[in-house]
């Protein structure tokens, strides 16, 4: 089995800390300190915005940003800001509670596990060290920024990466992008709360996801075209279990 986690939406989390992250850019460039709070929030709401379109160019961010409100700092300085902004990102980058246990629990049964960054610029940081930061070092085997190919690309070149045999699944806490894997050959999971779409099934937390990859490690919820969480699944799947 392969499972690849789309990285800041289920395994990891850093929207808290992005305000930090743009203070130290911002300071770096020489701006009041007030000043640069306040802008430091205007940049972590941009950023998340993009982000949900799939990806971040933080020089541009920047540049626009500061060139909107009349400051013209050089490609150079964009470039030092973007390089504090990584320096501190990534000692802010934490596992979400319950996620490492799940980590070591696929690891136990023999999965490969993958990591795609989606929406954050890889700047001299590998995201091997990321995850190491995170403490999730030696439960990944591997790990990808999404390129500018697209993060759909970038999906099909991690997986083509990972070693292992299907089921294939994808787990993601954006529901859209769970419905966009769906066209790949691959097994979606939507993280979330929310209502799941059509064709996606979802796990409202990691109890939840873990029976779900256990059924599909075993076997007890393939063919069919049948999802996980439909009525029925998973009483068929602890029927069939019982009788093994």
């Amino acid at each position: 089995m392969r499972v690849i986690f789309d990285g800041l939406t289920t395994i990891l989390q850093d929207s808290g800390n992005l305000p930090t992250c743009y203070l130290a850019a911002l300071r770096s460039l020489g701006l009041d300190l007030r000043e640069a709070k306040r802008m430091a929030k205007d940049l972590t709401l941009l950023e998340s915005l993009r982000r949900s379109s799939g990806r971040v160019n933080r020089v541009e961010l920047l540049r626009e940003y500061l060139s909107e409100r009349g400051v013209r700092p050089t490609l150079g300085d964009i470039q030092r800001a973007v390089n504090a902004f990584n320096e501190v990102w990534i000692s802010t980058v934490t596992p979400v509670p319950g996620s490492k246990s799940l980590l070591e629990y696929l690891k136990g049964i023999g999965a490969s596990i993958g990591v795609l960054f989606i929406g954050v610029e890889s700047g001299e940081t590998a995201p091997t060290e990321v995850l190491r930061s995170a403490g999730l070092s030696g439960l990944v085997d591997v790990s990808l920024y999404s390129g500018p190919e697209g993060w759909l690309e970038s999906l099909k070149r991690l997986l083509s990466e990972l070693q292992g045999d299907p089921p294939d699944i994808f787990v993601t806490g954006v529901a859209e992008r769970a419905l966009a894997s769906s066209q790949l050959d691959l097994r979606p999971i939507f993280l979330g709360h929310r209502e799941s779409v059509r064709r996606v099934s979802r796990a409202s937390g990691f109890g939840e996801l873990l029976g779900m990859l256990r059924d599909l490690s075993r076997g007890t919820v393939l063919g069919g075209g049948d999802l996980p969480n439909q009525p029925g699944q998973r009483d068929r799947g602890r029927e069939r279990e019982r009788a093994r």
